[in-house]
């Protein structure tokens, strides 16, 4: 037998060793939340510029009392609550947590807080065909498809004096849509843009394009009030035991200054 016959070869080796690398898994695991992140952004923004819509500023220097007891079974009414004493704080007011040691009352309600789904198809939508006994399914073969969906926010308030009952102040209704549009064109997609989103976005990755770039300056009925969504410092605290922090943070009365949304 020719000595070559005994030697070993690497064949067998190396198949071994693929076998071994390709043998490993891994695995992942998935979850999705009750409600989608673009309803929850599409109420919350809605929810934010009909507050900022408000003008509170003549109930400055007033200690208040926001009831929002109306508010316990509206969707997200815990958010516009927040909301509506972020803005009292901000417009120079001094909340109370106890009604009794208010000077006014505003209590609060919203008309409307939800979501609306449009849809558009030009092609052929997803249909179930039966031939012969036998159940078959055609998929959607869309040229052009288009789904808009907006969160909707209506609210108001008014105030009365605590003591006597007597009618201070109402805000008038604050109303706001917050849009989102997806489209989808020759089966690519979605292209995502809207009022929850900085630019264009292409299956959740930005486009950056001269035209998606956001449009300067806001609306004008927010443009002299507290824009909820950028920070804003409203007082420096002093060091705790120091005589400073003994005395209250707002030392007058007077409504604060309006605040230009840069």
């Amino acid at each position: 037998m020719p000595p070559s016959c005994h030697r070993p070869t690497l064949a067998p080796l190396l198949c071994a060793a693929l076998c071994a690398v390709a043998s490993g898994c891994g695995t992942t695991r998935w979850s999705d939340s009750k409600r989608t992140a673009t309803e929850q952004l599409l109420i919350s923004d809605a929810v934010e510029r009909a507050v900022m819509q408000i003008d509170m500023r003549p109930l400055a220097g007033q200690t208040v009392f926001l009831d929002t007891t109306i508010l316990d079974d509206v969707t997200d009414g815990k958010y516009l609550a927040s909301a509506l004493r972020h803005q009292l704080l901000a417009s120079g007011c001094r909340l109370s947590a106890k009604e009794d040691d208010a000077d006014l009352v505003v209590e609060a309600r919203a008309g409307a807080i939800g979501t609306d789904r449009n849809d558009l198809l030009f092609g052929i939508p997803a249909t179930s065909v039966e031939v012969a006994g036998n159940g078959t399914s055609i998929p959607e073969m869309a040229l052009f498809k288009r789904t808009d969906q907006r969160g909707v926010a209506e609210v108001n308030l008014f105030a009365y004096e605590r003591s006597s009952g007597r009618a201070v102040w109402q805000s008038g209704l604050a109303r706001t849509n917050s849009n989102t549009r997806d489209r989808w064109m020759m089966g690519t997609g979605p292209f995502q843009d809207g009022d929850i989103h900085e630019r264009m976005e292409f299956a959740g990755e930005r486009l950056r394009k001269p035209w998606n770039e956001p449009p300067d300056g806001v609306d004008t009925a927010v443009a002299e009030l507290t824009d909820l969504r950028h920070e804003k410092v409203f007082a420096t605290l002093p060091p705790k035991g120091s005589p400073a922090a003994e005395r209250p943070v707002v030392a007058d009365e007077r409504p604060v200054d309006p605040v230009t949304v840069r």
